[in-house]
């Protein structure tokens, strides 16, 4: 977890108890953090693994004695075990591991993912399976940014990576929920740069697609193609659904109705 992530959640601890607080609600927490539902429950799925709180029921809570605090992280031991797997060899945690490094899924990565030059022996890093991408050795860091003694993808390269290939980060649904999450925070020319750099015109159509369709406050109608469109392509790749719309303006072809992508943002 990173600093300010970690501080979210034990300002919130810290408060409850100044007020004599053992329990709360979701949506008690969301008041007092400010923050989105999607935000909001990564900051108490991460209190959960840290073992600050408990869950009793559906959207109820009690804290836990804090003699916990200051336990290390999930994140942050990935990091030191991703460095150590990886010393030497130009990588990048990216994919479905950024997207929940910047709070930007509910659910968090089953496996590790590391954009790398080459392959590695390792099948799992602390527990978890490891899965390695591999990517030119010239595209490993654009919109990478140092975490520990590794490098993880920026908050404008974790959706590039999610746009180019959806299907690596669990589909339409994801890429939609990370979109939607991020969409107040990105930096469009930053996006742009990183996209132009990679040469990847396909994400970036993409993004656009989801963040009009849905009409993301902040993104809708900002971004716009890096590259001339001359051709259709599908929101999924690989998809064996049927195409259920079409976006003319983005030539994406969508196998999930605007709707069922919007429900998923909402949840």
């Amino acid at each position: 977890m990173s600093k300010e992530k970690q501080s979210l959640g034990l300002a919130l601890a810290d408060d409850l108890i100044a007020e004599g607080n053992t329990s709360f609600t979701f949506g008690e927490a969301q008041r007092r953090l400010a923050r989105s539902r999607s935000a909001t429950s990564n900051v108490l799925r991460r209190m959960l693994e840290a073992g600050l709180i408990d869950r009793v029921r559906h959207g109820h809570y009690v804290l836990r004695p804090l003699g916990v605090l200051g336990t290390p992280s999930t994140a942050e031991e990935v990091a030191l075990a991703v460095a150590a797997a990886f010393k030497g060899i130009p990588h990048r945690m990216g994919y479905r591991t950024a997207l929940d490094e910047h709070d930007l899924i509910i659910h968090p990565a089953r496996s590790i993912h590391v954009a790398a030059c080459k392959t590695i022996r390792a099948k799992s890093l602390s527990g978890q399976p490891l899965r390695v991408i591999q990517e030119p050795e010239r595209s490993i860091h654009i919109g990478s940014i140092k975490c520990g003694d590794s490098w993880v993808s920026d908050l404008e390269r974790a959706l590039l990576d999610a746009a180019r290939r959806p299907k690596l980060v669990g589909g339409a649904e994801v890429l939609a929920e990370a979109t939607a999450a991020a969409a107040a925070d990105i930096d469009v020319d930053k996006l742009l740069r990183h996209a132009l750099e990679l040469n990847w015109s396909s994400a970036v159509r993409r993004l656009g697609s989801v963040a009009d369709a849905l009409e993301l406050d902040g993104l809708t109608g900002v971004l716009e193609p890096i590259h001339d469109i001359r051709f259709d392509l599908d929101l999924e790749p690989g998809s064996q659904l049927k195409t259920v719309w079409r976006d003319s303006r983005w030539h994406l072809r969508w196998s999930r109705s605007i709707e069922e992508l919007a429900a998923v943002t909402e949840q």
